[in-house]
């Protein structure tokens, strides 16, 4: 059966080696407070990037974000293309094209940047292929049949991690949930064995994550996140979020393998989670007790930290129509503002005044960076 699951938003919102799982020993925890001082919030600096928007560049979600460059790299998540901006908001260009043909996708998922080779990679998960462009023109230049996967990952040695609910095995009924290929897509092995697969899932946002040349895992039900490589996956972070908590995997395995969203969205469980790292902080989204969402940061310095509803977060900040967080870049969050929702507020960031000035409720939505001084 073809695994479905369900992305949210913050405003609702072959031949292969064992595959190794590293004990959890040095594990950081990652404990989020509940107790919030509202001082911290006069601590943050923003960075607003409104998008240019025009009948070549509408969207309306993002999937994946980069900034390479001075350049704005977004997978429109609902109209399914590759759109440029520069730095300034102003758009660029559109990347392939949707449909079945030479340099056309359906839906795509991820996508990755090389700067020695001056390619640019977008994952099609819709017809399971990788498609390669010239990073310097954007011209198509030939794709690569894949198998089917949910989300991946390009590695810091060009392997690449593919992630999949319904997992991978070698053909032994070994399900897993990661394989790792080469670039060519010769498997190389196969990471996190497990007996569940989940239907209907919840996700929060990606897989995968990179930080400092690092891929991380965190699959959205559990609460560790583990650095990969092609050889193993090892513990580094343990979320803790007090009386909210995460699921037993043997809860899991009896109860919500057939019908995840269904039955786990009845419960005072956490549904899912994703993880931004920036070289100060740890940003997390989470969904609870259905589907209210939640957000946290964990300052790496000191280990303060601090968690809180969506709502309350838009409440302290006055940043309303929010995202949930979508990237990092220069050590800011990338979170994603709706104009739709920005519009119908009368109190917002002073930084943000010019733009709210010039902005229509059908506009794209705008680039928020955020981080705390």
């Amino acid at each position: 059966m073809t695994m479905k699951y369900i992305v949210l938003s913050l405003s609702i919102i072959l031949l292969c080696s064992c595959s190794k799982q590293e004990p959890i020993n040095d594990i950081k925890k990652l404990v989020f407070n509940e107790d919030v001082n509202p001082n911290i919030f006069n601590t943050l600096t923003y960075k607003f990037i409104p998008l240019e928007t025009n009948d070549s560049c509408l969207f309306s979600e993002i999937r994946e974000i980069k900034i390479v460059d001075n350049k704005i790299y977004i997978i429109d998540d609902k109209r399914s293309k590759l759109l440029v901006f520069d730095i300034s908001g102003k758009f660029i260009t559109q990347i392939g094209n949707l449909g079945n043909g030479p340099g056309e996708y359906v839906a795509p998922s991820n996508f990755n940047i090389d700067k020695e080779k001056q390619i640019i990679t977008i994952a099609d998960v819709g017809l399971s292929k990788l498609l390669y462009y010239d990073l310097n023109n954007y011209q198509y230049i030939n794709s690569l049949k894949a198998f089917y996967f949910s989300n991946c990952c390009w590695l810091p040695d060009g392997n690449i991690a593919w992630a999949k609910e319904n997992c991978y095995d070698s053909g032994k009924r070994d399900p897993h949930y990661v394989k790792i290929t080469d670039s060519n897509l010769n498997t190389i092995n196969l990471l996190y064995p497990t007996d569940f697969k989940p239907e209907y899932l919840m996700v929060a946002g990606s897989f995968f994550y990179t930080f400092n040349q690092n891929s991380f895992l965190n699959l959205p039900f559990i609460p560790t996140i583990y650095k990969i490589t092609p050889q193993k996956i090892t513990p580094v972070y343990e979320l803790d979020f007090g009386k909210q908590k995460f699921a037993s995997m043997e809860w899991l395995k009896r109860e919500a393998e057939k019908n995840y969203y269904g039955t786990i969205s009845k419960t005072e469980y956490i549904s899912a989670q994703t993880i931004k790292e920036t070289d100060d902080y740890i940003c997390v989204v989470y969904y609870a007790q259905g589907l209210n969402a939640y957000i946290g940061f964990y300052n790496k310095k000191n280990g303060e930290s601090f968690k809180l509803k969506g709502s309350d977060f838009a409440r302290y900040t006055n940043l309303h129509g929010l995202s949930q967080v979508k990237g990092t870049y220069d050590n800011y969050f990338v979170f994603m503002i709706q104009s739709s929702i920005l519009t119908t507020y009368n109190s917002y960031p002073s930084e943000l005044k010019p733009v709210v000035e010039k902005i229509k409720e059908d506009d794209n939505p705008i680039i928020c960076l955020l981080k705390f001084k």
